[in-house]
Parts: structure tokens; sequence; C-alpha cells
């Protein structure tokens, strides 16, 4: 394994401790400098504090299309094993490759990500208000605790104004602190061999509250090279220092030894053999191996009734090998250091006229992958070095947020952001020349929303918004290296033709109640889109890495609509759809003029419907129905995914045997045993689009909570 150099820049490490030894010195000054403060303290309206409580669906008036999942509702899912389980019911939410955990689940929300070859970009990510979205627009879920959730909020629509790069849509993640003590152990066994160990324990003392678990994951997989195996261990402390000031600590270290990618298939290889892997994926070992540690520390202060200070401090750092299945850079390891601190004021009844909220913030974030590709052997022995370079992203931003209200009914929200971005290659590989280079760019991002109470009960509002996307760092892939290789290995240094690509989104909605039991959420949506991002690949079959290229313009317009019914005290039906029209106003390529086209990778219907029962004696029925769309796999559209119909059932028992709780849960998934596609690869060399999704899957929970 390569041993990597220094793994971080001093200067920029330095200055993110010296600003963590500030704020930890600072703080104590600003309590005493208000001591009679009342011991009740409140929190600030959490419309626009990012770092706090998400308020429950209706306590809002906030003008932008949301989703919501509380936490009984995210306990309905007793095994999960990805964050599809929870999203794939949401309207405009889009989620695929939950079973290739080599490729890491692939999100879009409103056509936002889905151009991603693997893993998530073009939306924020943000777990207990710790960004876990890198500086270059890459998201990151290796270490996400799925089985410790208090909440998930989504906000379906561009919001680069308080989110920055990347924010096509954002997903909020709240984790359980309990507030007591708690023991609690849970096991799981499934189909295709897999099972999941989990124990989780916390104690409370008087003003601090720990806790930590451990985790252990593993499965066979459905196809064959699909084997996975995590384990994990997370911490937390929350330490009340004072009444009006809160710190919290969290620490995290996950090891994934193995996740095997089956690769993709052609059509006749999906509909013939479903379970199997692509050859070449097998004779390469295709897969990866991923070692990662997170420390966060956040506060947050109260000066009294009417203000607030947040501070988020945060270190990511993994290692990352993995093999691809071909010969040329197959192999990459790679060597990551992110971290990043975010300040924020927010204060309301700043002016005396009417109600008024501000939120003003700032934000340094910076991105270390030290990046080194190797050939990839047959059987997966590494060969010769093919490229070394390092990778600096770092970004700084200054962002304000106004929300005011003229009246009971009518709130106006303006938000405005300056952020710097800034990507570095530092060339080490010398025997091709040196490629090193730098680009930097400045964006600017606004949103202005409005909404209107017709009724107590009834919310109307409009709002525009506009989000940017920089390049990844896997974007940024030189696609010309015959041009600077002599001998045709793999090009160093970075695309310098790919761009920014930028949005605006324009929106309507309506939500609210037609009767306590009875709820609705109507929004339509047009968002026209400058230089998007659109991968391709080269017609070489011995060089099979996805590129990107700036598609010119394209729109996106859509309409969501859910509903929730609630009939006595056990029944409960949840309803969605969601209709996109996603194509290209202008993209022509050297292989043909896709004007007109539609988008790649994303379904143009999707719906969902959940009935739910539970009754007094603590037994839950619940029965989803997911249907998804055809899909088109290229951006000629000459082929398509056929859509598919899901359906979910479980069933859960609870008994209480004071004061030791236990459950029992039964989980099939794909209870009709339908065929699907879980993944396309868009663009995919040769055809190759398809990854098929498992059959009838059944897991089995057993759970003891003390």
């Amino acid at each position: 394994m390569w041993i990597s150099p220094v793994r971080s820049d001093a200067r920029h490490l330095c200055c993110f401790y010296i600003v963590f030894a500030l704020s930890i010195f600072l703080a104590p000054t600003i309590v005493f400098a208000d001591a009679n403060f009342d011991r009740q303290t409140q929190q600030i309206d959490e419309k626009i504090t990012v770092f706090g409580k998400t308020l429950p669906y209706y306590a809002t008036k906030q003008p932008r299309a949301y989703s919501y999942l509380d936490q009984p509702q995210l306990n309905l899912i007793a095994a999960p094993l990805t964050l599809s389980e929870y999203l794939n019911s949401l309207p405009s939410v889009y989620l695929q490759a939950s079973q290739n955990f080599s490729q890491d689940e692939r999100i879009s929300i409103r056509g936002f990500g889905a151009q991603s070859s693997f893993g998530i970009r073009g939306i924020q990510i943000l777990v207990d208000d710790v960004p876990h979205t890198l500086p270059d627009g890459q998201s990151q879920l290796d270490g996400l605790e799925l089985q410790n959730l208090a909440s998930i909020e989504v906000l379906r629509g561009p919001a680069s104004a308080l989110y920055g790069n990347s924010a096509g849509g954002v997903i909020k993640i709240n984790t359980q602190v309990p507030d007591d003590d708690k023991l609690a152990l849970k096991l799981t066994k499934g189909s295709f061999d897999t099972e999941q160990a989990y124990l989780y324990a916390n104690k409370h003392y008087d003003t601090v509250n720990f806790g930590v678990s451990l985790s252990h994951t593993q499965k066979q997989g459905y196809r064959d090279h699909s084997e996975y195996e995590k384990s994990a261990i997370n911490g937390h402390l929350d330490w009340q220092v004072l009444p009006q000031w809160l710190l919290r600590v969290n620490s995290q270290y996950i090891d994934s030894p193995i996740a095997e990618d089956a690769g993709g298939l052609t059509r006749e290889q999906a509909d013939s053999e479903p379970t199997a892997a692509r050859d070449r994926n097998v004779s390469f070992q295709a897969g990866e191996e991923v070692k990662q540690q997170k420390h966060t520390l956040a506060s947050r202060y109260q000066f009294d009734d009417s203000s607030q200070l947040n501070a988020q401090f945060y270190y990511f750092d993994k290692d990352f090998n993995n093999r691809l299945p071909f010969s040329a850079g197959g192999q990459v390891e790679l060597a990551r250091q992110f971290y990043g601190t975010n300040v924020q004021y927010a204060t309301h009844n700043w002016l005396t006229h009417y109600q008024t909220q501000v939120l003003l913030g700032a934000n340094l974030q910076y991105q270390d992958d030290k990046r080194r590709r190797y050939d990839n052997l047959d059987g997966g022995i590494r060969g010769d070095l093919a490229l070394s370079q390092q990778e600096l992203i770092d970004s700084s931003a200054l962002y304000a947020q106004l929300s005011a209200q003229p009246s009971d009914k009518w709130l106006i929200d303006l938000g405005l952001r300056y952020e710097h971005n800034r990507v570095e290659v530092k060339d080490q590989y010398l025997v091709d020349g040196d490629q090193s280079g730098e680009r930097n760019w400045d964006n600017s991002s606004a949103n202005l929303g409005s909404s209107y109470q017709l009724t107590d009960d009834n919310l109307l509002y409009a709002t525009i918004s506009q989000s940017f996307q920089i390049p990844t760092t896997t974007e940024l892939a030189n696609p010309n290296k015959d041009d600077i290789t002599a001998n045709g290995g793999f090009g160093g240094g970075f695309n310098p033709d790919l761009d920014v690509e930028t949005a605006i989104n324009y929106e309507i909605g309506l939500r609210g109640e037609l009767t306590a039991a009875h709820s609705y959420d109507l929004a339509l949506f047009y968002i026209d889109i400058s230089d998007a991002i659109s991968p391709y690949f080269k017609d070489d079959s011995l060089d099979e890495i996805t590129y990107y290229r700036n598609a010119g313009a394209a729109a996106r317009q859509g309409i969501e609509v859910s509903s929730q019914h609630q009939f006595g005290s056990h029944f409960s039906w949840k309803n969605q759809y969601s209709y996109s029209d996603f194509s290209y106003d202008s993209y022509t390529t050297p292989q043909g003029d896709y004007s007109g086209k539609i988008q790649p990778g994303t379904p143009r219907h999707k719906g969902a419907s959940q009935l739910l029962y539970q009754n007094d004696n603590d037994l839950s029925i619940n029965l989803e129905l997911l249907y998804v769309g055809d899909r088109y796999t290229n951006n000629s559209n000459t082929e398509t995914a056929d859509s598919y119909w899901l359906t979910n059932a479980g069933v859960s028992q609870v008994l209480d045997f004071e004061p030791l709780a236990m459950s029992l849960s039964l989980t099939v998934n794909n209870l009709f045993n339908q065929y699907y596609d879980d993944n396309i690869r868009i663009n995919a060399f040769g055809g190759r689009y398809y990854e098929p999704g498992p059959e009838r899957l059944f897991m089995f929970t057993l759970a003891a909570t003390l």
C-alpha cells in the first residue's frame, strides 16, 4: 500500500486549529457577559436556523417545497441498510444503486444528482447539522448511522443561497440523543446472507449525556460478486456547560474491508441472467475498501430569547482503495482529508415595525486528496504507476438570510450568498510532463420567496432560488490523455474545458389541511439550467473511465403532489406522485445533437402509496407500493429501462416486559418478485446500462431496549 506524504497543508490545518481554539476560549467570555440570562432558554424560530432542531411539517410558513419524516415514521423501517428505504416514497426524490455498496447510493432531487456515475453529487447532505458534502460537491454517507435517526428533512429544490455549492436539493438528517439512560440491542438476519448487529448504550449524568454504538453489517448480495462488509463505532457527548450554552462532540470510525462491484449488464444479459456479474468486473476484482474517521464539535449559545450563536467544526479522514474493471489506471488509491468550520448568528425582531428574523453566517472548508492510479492487471493484481497527483479544493463563503412578516398571514424570505471555490492539481507523475494547474470560481446565489396564509390551515407560496455546482474532482478527470501522454497512459491534471453548472428554480405551491385528519401538498416548478454537467464514455473498450462535459442548456419542469390521511386511531394512508419533464434545450457533441432529448437517468412518472395499521397492543402492519416509470439510459434516448411496481410489507410487534421492551419485526421487500433495474449507468460503453435489483427479500429483526 502506498504510504502517502504529509497528509495536509500545514498552513490550512494550522488556521483550522487556531479558529477551533479561539471558539473554545471566547465562548466562556460570551457566557459570563450574560450571566443573568433566564435559565429557561428558548430556541430561535427554526425556519432560518440551519443548526438546530427541525420544525414539524406544519409548524412553519417557509416558502419552499420540503418533506419531513419524524421518528415514528422512520421507526417503521426495522432494519435499514440504505437511505433509499426512507426516501424513495418522497416526491421528486429518486434513489438508485441501493444494492451496490461499492458505487454507493445515487440520489437525485428534481434531477440534481442524476448525472453522477456513482455516489451522491448535486445535493447537500447534513447529518446533525454537519456537512457531509465535500467542497467539490461530492457527498459521502459511508458512516451514516441509520439505526438511530430522529428525523429527516428534504428541501426539494435549489438552495445555494443558504447551503452553497452543490445544493440542487438538501437532505438534513438528525440522529437521536436520548436524555436518559438507555441500552439497546438489535439483531437482523435476512435474504442473500444478510446479517446485521447493532448495540447502543447511553448514559446521562446531570449536565452531561454520552453514548456509544457498535454496528456490523455483512451480506453476500443478490448478484454474483456483490459481497459487502462494514463495521462502525460511533460516540457522542453532549455537555450543557451553562443553561444557555451547549457543546456536542461526535466521533466515528468505520472499516469496510470489502464492497464488490458486480458491474453493469446489457439488456439481453440482464433479462437472461440478472444475478450474474459482468465478466470483466470479476476478472479485475472490481470493488473498494474504505476506512474513515470523523470528529465534530458543535457549540450553541443562546444570548437571550431572540438571538443565538452556533459554531461547528468538523474533520474527516478517509483512506480509499478501489479496483475498476479495466487495466490502464484501473486501481485507485486515495488519501483524503476534509475539514471546515461554520459560524452562524441568528436573531429575530431585528426591526421594530414587524417581526423579522436575520441569519448571518460564514463557512470555510478545505479538502486535500492525494490520488494515485495504477494499472489493474487480471486478478486484481497491481501494476505500474499511471498517475500521482494531489488535488486541493477549498471554499470560503459569507451568507445572509432575512425573513420578514409584514402581517400575521404574509411572510417574505430573502437570501444572499457569496462563495469562492478553488481547485488545484499538483502533478507528481512527471514522466509525461507537468499537468499541474489551478482553477478558481466566484459564485453568488440568491433566493426570494413569499408565503401567504389563505386560512389558518392552508398556505400559498412562491419562490425563486438559485444553485451552482462546481465540477467534482472525479468529474474533472482529464479526457485528453492521448494529447498529453506520449505512450497513451492515464492523463494527469484536470479537464480544462469543464465549467460550473448553474440553475434558477421558479416554484409555486399550496399546502395545508382539508380537515384535521387530511392534509395535502402541491408544488409546481420550472428549472432553467446552464452548462449542465453530463457523463459520457469514450468509444474505446480499453478506456472505461467516466468523463464529463457541459451539456449547454437544459430545462426541468414538474409537478409534485402528496397527501396524508388518518382514519380513526388505527389507520393512516400516505400518497405521493411526481411528474418530471427534464430535457436538453441545446446540447451538441461530436457524437451527435441531443437538443430536445430527455435527460437520461430519471423517471418521468414516480409514485408511492403507504398504508399503516397500528393498534393499542403495539402491533403495526405496513404496506407500501412504489411505482417508477421508464427511464432513458443514454443521451440519444435510443434505449429505456422499463417501468416497475414494487410492493413492500412489514409487520412488527412490541412486547413490554417493564423495564425491558422487545420487538419482533418481519420485512418483505419486492413481495411479488418483480424484475426491476436498481441502477442505470448513464451512457455506459457497450450498452451495459443495467444493474438488476434483487428478487423477493426477507428480513427478520429482534430488538431489545432497557
